[in-house]
């Protein structure tokens, strides 16, 4: 064993005369990971558990009343020399034991300080959890006897019969899911809604009580107790938790990775049954309560739960699967090893790895599972802060102290106050100062390349926008989309009754007035005059009419190719005058019109541009140079294309409430057009879509990055 790598300590005296054994209440367990033996220690009273390898599991069982600590040591040392634990792998083993309740002994009071460091980190473990004020548990009742009650329904229920009902009901709430898709993504858009916030509250209470009790289901049906059941205050928000640490001690990892999926299983579901009444009821508020509780069920599975890089359920099935118990708290060990070998080059590190294989997914693990915890609690934080401002930063400090202070603290600590590092502290400390300068010296002194990326789309030069001068429904299009047109064709007719019927009377008006003009012509001059004047008036409204009749037919103002413009969108409904009805495309060069966001154009406008190139999709490897680039100074609201909102399939965001088109944008822009070079090898063809890039004078990292943070909180806290 010797984890330590020493096979003597100089604590060993604390414990060398103790005379200590196993208490009898505790419960033993075998159990395989990766073909290698462990032995799983269980208190019942306190429910925790404990894992030993072979060589301290026969240490352990040898400890009685009639030897001392040191004889039993010794007699290991003469039975398996090889892998019986050293003496400070010894007095780690029982100071651990000891700080779970699992010995029976008589520690004499000058004896327990050598379980401080154990005491330590105790407290330590307490206080992570009393600052942890985003999740807060509250013990409520013990469901052990409910579940013993309804024993024999948990066998009929999670038996193969169980199993088929459960697919079947999936499968059946998918397909009306499908059949209602559209109405189902638009009732997402309404989910953080005012009026929606209390069923949504229902919905995930009512989600996560049958997520904690499929746990619990699972757990006992299989042979484990469960004990506790209670609320957790998750950001402040009362939610439903049981305790299932008993299945840790199941033989079967399928058995202990079903136990972790249940909640998930349950809530799947749930969320199936709730599907079903939400397709087949009308309106209302159970309707709305079915679809909150769908809502909820899916997003927070797939996820959360799910996911493994959060200690949640998706974690304990990985570490199930992958048969590497304490799948976190070991890749951190491994990490750390990582840094003490390479980095710090310490040669006492000792690997928590067993294998090259478990080493790759301990570091990858580990790796992962930081960034995403990161970029999790600051999603968190920006959360909270764009609903409530002053708690938002309080968690922002807590963060910042949580995340970023303690730790510096605690590697300052381990630098220079760590035994282990004690013969190669000064090239240690020597090695993390020299790194600090380089780090320092990079982000903030050393220029990098900074560059500005928009989405933009390829256009014709000249692109002629064709808009209709009435008003009208559009009755059909004359041409076919890509048919060659020449200037003055039709291209698209409209149909205007209230127009036509306007016409008809104007007409009916003009001849009213020569009627009555030829009967004044036999009275005075006086008689004639008002008559002429009102026909001259109606003359002219009736030019205009026929005017206006004439434009109910669109023409083209120039050769080219006809591109129409939603087509299916618009045919058959009413647009007013000025709708954008296509574009008449055909010359022989081509411009790229480009979406730069309001926070990056300032750097346009002051700083110099060294180079601007394009590439297209599909074609990301062709670079396409530009001769010419000209900045709109004025803010646009209607992109160039529906292809670069979020509804066409771009990444800029348009506004919720559009019904069709899909081309205005949530925030206003900036435009760009660059004049594209014809000789870039890349096919240039009108409404291609890709991203242009500037490339501006090199600045450091430390002042790009905090020119991101002041934008990003200018942003959303106009700050």
């Amino acid at each position: 064993m010797q984890k330590d790598g020493t096979t003597y300590s100089e604590s060993w005296h604390l414990v060398a005369n103790l005379r200590l054994k196993l208490r009898s209440t505790v419960e033993v367990q075998r159990q395989f990971y990766r073909g290698e033996k462990w032995y799983v220690l269980r208190d019942p009273f306190n429910n925790r558990f404990f894992r030993v390898q072979p060589a301290a599991y026969d240490f352990i069982m040898r400890l009685n009343a009639d030897r001392t600590v040191e004889e039993v040591w010794l007699a290991c040392m003469e039975d398996f020399s090889q892998t019986a634990p050293g003496q400070a792998d010894v007095v780690m083993l029982l100071g651990q034991m000891y700080s779970m309740n699992l010995l029976d002994t008589d520690v004499s009071p000058d004896t327990r300080q050598m379980f401080s460091r154990y005491t330590l980190t105790r407290r330590k473990e307490l206080r992570s959890q009393l600052m942890n004020i985003l999740f807060i548990r509250l013990p409520l009742f013990d469901p052990e006897k409910l579940l013993e009650r309804f024993s024999g329904l948990i066998h009929k229920m999670l038996s193969p019969a169980g199993a088929v009902v459960w697919l079947i009901t999936l499968l059946v709430a998918i397909k009306l899911v499908v059949d209602n898709a559209d109405v189902a993504l638009d009732s997402a858009q309404a989910v953080l809604a005012p009026d929606n916030l209390f069923l949504l509250y229902l919905g995930l209470i009512f989600v996560k009580a049958f997520h904690e009790i499929g746990h619990a289901v699972v757990c006992h049906r299989y042979g484990g107790e469960v004990h506790t059941m209670g609320l957790m205050f998750m950001l402040f928000t009362p939610l439903p938790y049981m305790d299932a640490t008993s299945s840790w001690g199941f033989r079967s990892r399928w058995q202990r990775a079903y136990v972790g999926a249940a909640g998930m299983v349950a809530e799947l579901f749930i969320a199936s049954l709730a599907a079903m009444y939400w397709a087949v009821s009308g309106q209302g508020a159970l309707h709305s309560l079915a679809y909150n509780i769908m809502f909820v069920a899916s997003v927070s599975t797939v996820l959360f739960n799910a996911n493994p890089l959060l200690r949640l359920d998706g974690y304990y099935i990985l570490s199930d699967l992958l048969d590497i118990p304490n799948l976190s708290a070991r890749s951190t060990e491994y990490i750390r090893y990582l840094l003490e070998h390479f980095i710090f080059n310490y040669n006492g590190a000792v690997s928590s790895a067993k294998n090259r294989q478990e080493a790759i997914e301990l570091t990858l693990y580990g790796v992962l599972s930081a960034i995403y915890k990161v970029m999790i609690s600051l999603g968190i934080i920006l959360f909270i802060a764009d609903k409530w401002l002053i708690l938002g930063t309080i968690l922002a400090i807590v963060g910042l102290v949580t995340g970023v202070f303690l730790p510096t603290v605690r590697f300052i600590s381990y630098l220079f106050l760590d035994s282990r590092l004690l013969q190669c502290r000064r090239r240690i400390i020597a090695q993390s100062a020299l790194f600090l300068a380089v780090f320092t010296l990079v982000t903030i002194l050393l220029p990098f390349p900074h560059n500005i990326y928009a989405p933009g789309v390829v256009e014709s030069f000249p692109d002629i926008k064709v808009v209709n001068m009435v008003s009208g429904h559009v009755k059909e299009y004359l041409v076919t989309p890509g048919q060659h047109v020449v200037a003055g064709q039709p291209l698209v007719r409209l149909e205007n009754k209230e127009l036509l019927f306007s016409l008809m009377s104007a007409e009916s008006r003009v001849v009213e007035m020569r009627v009555k003009e030829r009967q004044a012509l036999g009275k005075t001059i006086a008689d004639l005059k008002p008559v002429l004047k009102e026909l001259r008036v109606a003359q002219e409204s009736l030019v205009e009419l026929r005017r206006n009749e004439a434009e109910l037919i669109v023409r083209a103002r120039a050769n080219g190719i006809w591109i129409p413009a939603n087509k299916e969108s618009i045919s058959g409904l009413w647009v007013e005058r000025g709708r954008y009805m296509g574009d008449i495309v055909g010359g022989d060069r081509f411009q790229f019109a480009a979406v730069v966001a309001q926070e990056e154009v300032s750097e346009l406008f002051d700083s110099s541009v060294n180079s601007v190139e394009v590439r297209l999709w599909g074609e990301a490897h062709q670079r396409i140079t530009t001769e010419e680039v000209r900045l709109i100074p004025y803010q646009h609201e209607k992109l160039p294309s529906p292809a670069l909102g979020q509804m066409g399939g771009g990444n800029v965001s348009v506004q919720s409430t559009q019904q069709q088109g899909g081309d205005n944008a949530a925030e206003p822009f900036f435009l760009v057009n660059a004049l594209l070079e014809n000789n870039s090898g890349a096919h240039l063809l009108h409404g291609r879509s890709g991203t242009i890039r500037f490339t501006l004078e090199p600045k450091p990292l430390m002042e790009q990055w905090s020119r991101y943070i002041y934008q990003l909180f200018q942003k959303r806290y106009r700050l």
